[in-house]
């Protein structure tokens, strides 16, 4: 929340890694060498879930112009866990021209021909230097009859943001942005009555379901254990809230959260959507890919259920244990649970910022 107001920001900061970006050689897909395989997942929306059509009062994209059934694009998915990827991997962005701390600059992800972790798994685009990546999402197709028998219920919501160089509600270049979850939320929150600058949205309801694979080639462990922990992310996770993070006085007490983490995605996140759930429920694994150009018959791992859980509890353990800076203030963002004490959520009018522009926001945790 600012600090002595009442309401919390949609957003806060996370800090990145102050640590050098690793790098190694990228693994090519000729070589058929490290693990490959695929992974089903499911999607579930939280709460309300806009994926825009790019319209003018913007609707769910569908398939067959608009008339099919609604999806999420394969690129909006790779978007969402591939942003989470680098805040986790402590990888550079992927683009050249954005407001960020110089570690973590496009030109920082490749040292002669290494790349970092995220650039080698997802793929690295700078000029004439050019990696097509592991990984290949497919679209989240809808599950469920079409037309539903649920109302898809258009919304109204605020358009417009701060300004980067608003210096107190953008604090710095080595943080990055994420957004509160409105936990159980069954539609969105309307926008102060002060705030002129709306559109009308028409998300999908909570419980709406998408399927989707995610296809994988010469992955080392470590970078399918990244995949896989931002994939699926943690199913019980504690956070302490600290008084100053509560806007609390020094003397009263924080409190100690403990919940699943969940994935913000698409549009309108400030009014409360884009909560959402993914599960990975069957994987299949070749750990050489070769042994067919030998003669021989390649291994395949497919493994479901308690197999699989155990399998990804294994793998993502590295990263559920860590507790540095920017897993503990992560969490704090991800964490989706009813009792959360960070409420109500809104962004502050114009007015607000005229009156109190140097009033900054409250710390992560």
């Amino acid at each position: 929340m600012p600090e002595g107001e009442s309401f919390w920001n949609p957003y806060r900061w996370v800090t990145v890694s102050r640590e050098d970006v690793e790098r190694d050689e990228p693994r090519y897909r000729h070589r058929l060498h490290g693990l490959s395989g695929r992974l089903w997942c499911e999607l579930e929306a939280l709460t309300p879930l806009l994926i825009g059509d790019g319209s003018r009062e913007p609707k769910f994209v569908r398939h067959a112009a608009h008339n099919g059934p609604p999806y999420i694009p394969a690129t909006s998915l790779k978007g969402v866990i591939r942003a989470l990827a680098e805040v986790v991997g402590n990888a550079a962005v992927p683009f050249p021209k954005v407001r960020i701390d110089e570690r973590h600059r496009l030109d920082n992800a490749r040292q002669g021909s290494q790349l970092d972790i995220s650039a080698r798994t997802f793929g690295y685009l700078d000029g004439n230097h050019v990696f097509a990546g592991l990984i290949r999402f497919s679209n989240a197709e809808f599950v469920g009859c079409w037309p539903p028998k649920s109302r898809w219920c258009q919304y109204e919501v605020a358009v417009g943001q701060p300004k980067p160089a608003h210096s107190v509600f953008y604090p710095g270049t080595n943080r990055r942005k994420f957004y509160h979850h409105h936990p159980g939320a069954e539609k969105l929150v309307s926008p102060h009555p002060s705030i002129a600058q709306t559109v009308k949205v028409t998300p999908a309801p909570p419980g709406t379901r998408f399927r989707f694979t995610v296809d994988f080639e010469n992955l080392r462990d470590e970078e399918l254990a990244l995949l896989l922990y931002c994939l699926i992310l943690e199913e019980e996770a504690t956070v302490d809230l600290g008084p100053a993070a509560l806007g609390r006085h020094e003397e009263q007490d924080g409190t100690t959260l403990t919940g699943p983490l969940r994935h913000k995605l698409g549009g309108a996140k400030p009014h409360g959507a884009g909560s959402v759930r993914i599960v990975v429920t069957k994987q299949r694994i070749l750990t050489d890919l070769a042994a067919r150009y030998r003669g021989e018959i390649a291994e395949v791992v497919v493994r479901e259920e308690e197999a699989l859980a155990e399998d990804l509890a294994d793998r993502t353990l590295s990263f559920r244990e860590r507790t540095d800076t920017t897993m503990r203030e992560l969490r704090a963002m991800l964490l989706y649970v009813a009792d959360d004490p960070r409420w109500p959520i809104q962004y502050p009018t114009y007015e607000w910022f005229q009156k109190e522009p140097q009033r900054p926001l409250k710390p992560t945790i």
